[in-house]
Protein backbone atom coordinates (compact mmCIF):
# COMPACT_ATOMS: atom_id res chain seq x y z
CA UNK A 1 0.00 0.00 0.00
CA UNK A 2 1.12 3.38 -1.32
CA UNK A 3 1.52 5.92 1.75
CA UNK A 4 0.08 9.15 1.07
CA UNK A 5 3.66 10.61 1.31
CA UNK A 6 4.89 8.18 -0.90
CA UNK A 7 2.48 8.70 -3.71
CA UNK A 8 3.22 12.57 -3.27
CA UNK A 9 6.58 12.02 -4.02
CA UNK A 10 6.46 9.53 -6.82
CA UNK A 11 4.33 12.56 -8.35
CA UNK A 12 6.96 14.94 -7.92
CA UNK A 13 8.69 12.27 -10.13
CA UNK A 14 6.73 12.10 -12.29
CA UNK A 15 6.07 15.56 -12.66
CA UNK A 16 9.97 16.38 -13.01
CA UNK A 17 10.81 13.89 -15.59
CA UNK A 18 7.98 14.28 -18.16
CA UNK A 19 8.90 18.16 -17.69
CA UNK A 20 12.08 17.63 -18.81
CA UNK A 21 11.23 15.31 -22.18
CA UNK A 22 8.54 18.25 -23.13
CA UNK A 23 10.18 21.41 -23.54
CA UNK A 24 11.92 20.43 -26.55
CA UNK A 25 11.75 23.47 -28.81
CA UNK A 26 9.72 25.66 -26.34
CA UNK A 27 10.00 29.49 -26.78
CA UNK A 28 8.48 33.02 -25.11
CA UNK A 29 6.06 32.52 -22.32
CA UNK A 30 5.71 28.71 -22.97
CA UNK A 31 9.39 28.30 -22.08
CA UNK A 32 9.28 30.89 -19.58
CA UNK A 33 6.13 28.56 -17.79
CA UNK A 34 7.70 25.06 -18.94
CA UNK A 35 10.89 26.25 -16.71
CA UNK A 36 8.59 27.36 -13.63
CA UNK A 37 7.09 24.33 -13.68
CA UNK A 38 10.33 22.60 -13.57
CA UNK A 39 11.74 24.24 -11.22
CA UNK A 40 8.41 23.20 -8.70
CA UNK A 41 8.85 19.72 -10.04
CA UNK A 42 12.59 20.10 -8.77
CA UNK A 43 11.95 21.14 -5.77
CA UNK A 44 9.13 19.03 -4.75
CA UNK A 45 11.36 16.00 -6.11
CA UNK A 46 13.96 17.18 -3.32
CA UNK A 47 11.34 17.60 -0.51
CA UNK A 48 9.61 14.21 -0.94
CA UNK A 49 12.94 12.43 -1.51
CA UNK A 50 13.36 14.34 1.78
CA UNK A 51 10.41 12.97 3.42
CA UNK A 52 10.25 9.33 2.11
CA UNK A 53 13.89 8.80 3.21
CA UNK A 54 12.56 10.28 6.72
CA UNK A 55 15.88 12.70 7.16
CA UNK A 56 14.56 15.67 7.01
CA UNK A 57 16.59 19.03 6.25
CA UNK A 58 14.00 21.38 7.67
CA UNK A 59 16.18 24.07 6.18
CA UNK A 60 16.28 22.97 3.06
CA UNK A 61 12.83 22.29 2.85
CA UNK A 62 11.65 25.65 3.89
CA UNK A 63 14.02 26.70 0.67
CA UNK A 64 12.59 24.15 -1.46
CA UNK A 65 8.97 25.41 -0.62
CA UNK A 66 10.03 28.88 -0.46
CA UNK A 67 10.81 27.86 -4.03
CA UNK A 68 7.68 26.83 -4.92
CA UNK A 69 5.93 29.53 -3.16
CA UNK A 70 7.67 32.19 -5.30
CA UNK A 71 6.32 30.47 -8.38
CA UNK A 72 2.75 30.51 -7.31
CA UNK A 73 -0.05 33.00 -7.13
CA UNK A 74 0.28 36.17 -9.17
CA UNK A 75 3.88 34.77 -10.28
CA UNK A 76 2.22 32.14 -12.02
CA UNK A 77 -1.10 33.71 -13.62
CA UNK A 78 1.04 36.22 -15.42
CA UNK A 79 2.68 32.92 -17.26
CA UNK A 80 -0.16 32.31 -18.77
CA UNK A 81 -1.58 35.35 -21.19
CA UNK A 82 -5.07 34.88 -22.79
CA UNK A 83 -4.24 31.90 -25.97
CA UNK A 84 -0.66 30.90 -25.19
CA UNK A 85 -0.99 27.90 -26.63
CA UNK A 86 2.07 27.73 -28.92
CA UNK A 87 3.64 24.30 -29.47
CA UNK A 88 4.93 22.37 -27.10
CA UNK A 89 2.51 23.95 -24.95
CA UNK A 90 0.95 21.23 -22.55
CA UNK A 91 -1.58 23.77 -21.36
CA UNK A 92 -5.41 23.69 -22.57
CA UNK A 93 -7.67 26.24 -23.81
CA UNK A 94 -10.01 25.62 -20.77
CA UNK A 95 -7.55 27.62 -18.31
CA UNK A 96 -9.39 30.41 -20.20
CA UNK A 97 -12.36 29.67 -20.16
CA UNK A 98 -12.27 28.44 -16.26
CA UNK A 99 -9.62 31.35 -15.56
CA UNK A 100 -11.72 31.77 -11.62
CA UNK A 101 -10.54 28.21 -11.04
CA UNK A 102 -7.48 28.47 -12.34
CA UNK A 103 -6.22 31.41 -10.05
CA UNK A 104 -7.32 29.48 -7.53
CA UNK A 105 -5.15 26.93 -8.14
CA UNK A 106 -2.52 29.09 -8.56
CA UNK A 107 -3.36 30.86 -5.48
CA UNK A 108 -3.36 27.53 -3.98
CA UNK A 109 -0.21 26.54 -4.67
CA UNK A 110 1.42 29.54 -3.45
CA UNK A 111 -0.35 29.58 0.00
CA UNK A 112 0.07 25.31 0.64
CA UNK A 113 3.88 25.74 -0.46
CA UNK A 114 3.82 28.43 2.23
CA UNK A 115 2.01 26.68 4.96
CA UNK A 116 4.61 23.90 4.28
CA UNK A 117 7.46 26.08 4.53
CA UNK A 118 6.37 27.80 7.75
CA UNK A 119 6.04 24.01 9.35
CA UNK A 120 9.67 23.57 8.07
CA UNK A 121 10.36 27.02 9.54
CA UNK A 122 9.01 25.76 13.00
CA UNK A 123 10.26 22.51 13.38
CA UNK A 124 7.24 20.86 12.76
CA UNK A 125 7.75 16.86 12.17
CA UNK A 126 7.90 14.57 9.56
CA UNK A 127 3.89 13.44 9.74
CA UNK A 128 3.09 17.32 10.05
CA UNK A 129 5.11 18.05 7.20
CA UNK A 130 4.37 14.85 4.70
CA UNK A 131 0.23 16.11 5.45
CA UNK A 132 1.23 19.36 4.40
CA UNK A 133 3.38 18.12 1.38
CA UNK A 134 0.37 16.08 0.55
CA UNK A 135 -1.73 18.87 0.34
CA UNK A 136 0.75 21.05 -1.82
CA UNK A 137 1.03 17.56 -4.35
CA UNK A 138 -2.57 17.61 -4.24
CA UNK A 139 -3.24 20.89 -5.75
CA UNK A 140 -0.59 20.30 -8.54
CA UNK A 141 -2.34 17.27 -9.40
CA UNK A 142 -5.76 18.64 -9.56
CA UNK A 143 -4.59 22.00 -11.53
CA UNK A 144 -2.79 19.22 -13.97
CA UNK A 145 -6.09 17.41 -14.58
CA UNK A 146 -7.98 20.30 -15.21
CA UNK A 147 -5.91 22.82 -17.35
CA UNK A 148 -2.93 20.07 -18.36
CA UNK A 149 -2.96 18.12 -21.87
CA UNK A 150 -3.60 14.24 -21.11
CA UNK A 151 -0.59 12.18 -21.58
Amino acid sequence: MITKRGAAALFAGVLVAGGALAHGGATGIVKERMDAMSAIGDQMKIIGQMLKGGSVDEARLSAAAGVIAGHGGDALIKLFPEGSLDKPTEATPAIWTDWTKFEAYAGDLQASALTLKDLADDGAGTQELSAAFGTLAGTCKDCHESFRVKK
